[in-house]
């Protein structure tokens, strides 16, 4: 190799560079799962990131089962170019013992103008999927708080997974149950 090639290299993966580890912000080994249903499980992780008020988390769905399966987590628009899981709802208690079972609502695309397709997701025996998302991705129905900011406290949250119509779409078969995630704990 050349030297330059080798030097940012080992830049890389020193951490050297700005914006750059090698470090997982989470290590699937290190996960805590919800209760295992027909063969799936669903974890939720906070994520450190430093904006206290939007917190970001990982949503993993892991097939400990031992056959493949489909997971339909919700909507894609635009030919798979967006992606909507909004299957997967959000349990928000604050430490005054306040509950909030929160949805998924992307702003950036509040109606529908064209084709929508199935997020259907495989997941291989032995697999792992894992979601990115933000606190700000979802809503309150029954506040009907839109722009959810977390003050300063202490939170319990969880994630939960729903599907109940086990049939083929397109030619797949999807996965059909329930999935509680483990509790996780914000600290504001």
């Amino acid at each position: 190799m050349k030297p330059k090639i080798l030097l940012c290299l080992a830049l890389v993966l020193s951490g050297g560079l700005p914006g750059c580890s090698t470090t997982p912000r989470h290590s699937v080994g290190s996960r805590q799962w919800g209760p295992a249903n027909n063969g799936l499980q669903m974890s939720l992780s906070v994520l450190t990131t430093g904006n206290r008020e939007n917190p970001e988390f990982e949503v993993a769905f892991r097939n400990v089962g031992k056959q493949d399966v489909c997971l339909d987590l919700g909507l894609m628009l635009d030919n798979g170019r967006v992606q909507l899981p909004d299957k997967i709802h959000l349990n928000l208690l604050d430490g005054s013992g306040r509950n909030r079972e929160l949805d998924f609502s992307d702003r950036m695309h509040p109606g529908v103008a064209g084709r929508l397709d199935d997020y259907v997701v495989p997941l291989r025996a032995g697999s792992t999927y894992t979601l990115g998302l933000r606190l700000d991705q979802f809503w309150s129905p029954s506040t009907k708080e839109f722009e959810l900011k977390l003050t300063p406290g202490r939170y319990e949250i969880s994630a939960q997974f729903q599907e109940d119509r086990a049939e083929t779409r397109n030619l797949i078969f999807v996965w059909k149950g329930k999935l509680q995630s483990n509790i996780a704990e914000i600290v504001e």
